[in-house]
């Protein structure tokens, strides 16, 4: 992947992407196979004193926190290299982005998960490694501070050039900020795109439920998916479906329209207006 670039993996439990990432990090010998970064071939983990790669910064559901540090002490063991000046630059940094200064003297292994993530997250992003592996990064963080570290993470991409690998189950973070996506299933690559590819154009419905609602219908005795936001109210040379208003509910910008087919399929539509009636769309 190329410098300053976000990759998103994604797929279902047990389909492999944590284990990758390990790999990618470092932490896991791979069966087969090589690992290289800058065209330089990577030592196996096993071949290695202490696992792990210093060019590689790795935040895995485990948190790899030094649990009787407190923390400011685990976020300061990532910048002893660096002038005492910057070394509080950079903590202050974290202890704010990550709203970590109420907790700055406990010990890591009294913090709650959430806490224990958000350590973990800062220690990885203080380290200013030029690759960062991200495991369910945002999985038990509140929605504005998922927003504030998202919109951090892109800083560095644009600032310092970092590169993320991004592991998650929720397609829709995927879609607002990776650059490249790679959807994994039972351990193998079954696509690789750009985002709006798989949210416009999904080859299955397992696939496209990673990144949002889908429709799925019968039309002339094919499947048909498509988006709700996939559809057209004026006649033209589509496919056309009859349907039966159930309830219309106010999401955020949008309405979200509920509606049943024929054959009792359910069918969500996002509008601006909510509907209010039975309808024939075009899709």
């Amino acid at each position: 992947m190329q410098k300053g670039k976000v990759l998103g993996i994604v797929g279902k439990s047990g389909g492999g992407k944590s284990s990758l990432l390990k790999i990618i990090g470092g932490y896991l010998t791979a069966d087969s196979g090589e690992v290289h970064f800058k065209g330089k071939k990577l030592k196996r983990p096993v071949e290695i004193l202490v696992p792990g790669y210093k060019e590689i910064s790795l935040v895995h559901q485990d948190f790899g926190l030094d649990l009787y540090h407190t923390v400011r002490e685990n976020i300061k063991e990532k910048v002893l290299h660096l002038p005492l000046k910057f070394q509080n630059q950079l903590i202050q940094e974290m202890m704010d982005l990550l709203d970590l200064w109420t907790i700055e003297k406990q010990n890591a292994i009294d913090l709650s998960g959430g806490e224990q993530q958000r350590l973990s997250l800062a220690r990885a992003l203080v380290s200013e490694t030029e690759l960062i592996l991200l495991d369910e990064p945002f999985v038990h963080l509140d929605t504005p501070m998922r927003r504030k570290v998202i919109h951090y993470l892109e800083s560095l991409k644009e600032i310092r050039g970092t590169s993320f690998i991004i592991v998650t189950h929720n397609g829709e973070e995927v879609l607002s900020l990776c650059d490249e996506v790679i959807y994994l299933k039972n351990g193998q690559i079954k696509r690789k795109g750009v985002p709006e590819r798989f949210y416009d154009s999904p080859k299955s419905i397992e696939e496209a439920e990673f990144f949002g609602p889908i429709n799925s219908v019968w039309i002339e005795g094919k499947r048909k998916l498509f988006r709700p936001n996939q559809f057209c109210l004026n006649h033209d040379a589509n496919q056309s479906l009859e349907l039966t208003f159930q309830k219309a509910r106010k999401s955020g910008a949008y309405w979200s329209n509920y509606f049943k087919t024929g054959r009792g399929e359910d069918v969500l539509l996002f509008t601006f207006e909510p509907f209010k009636t039975d309808i024939k769309i075009y899709v």
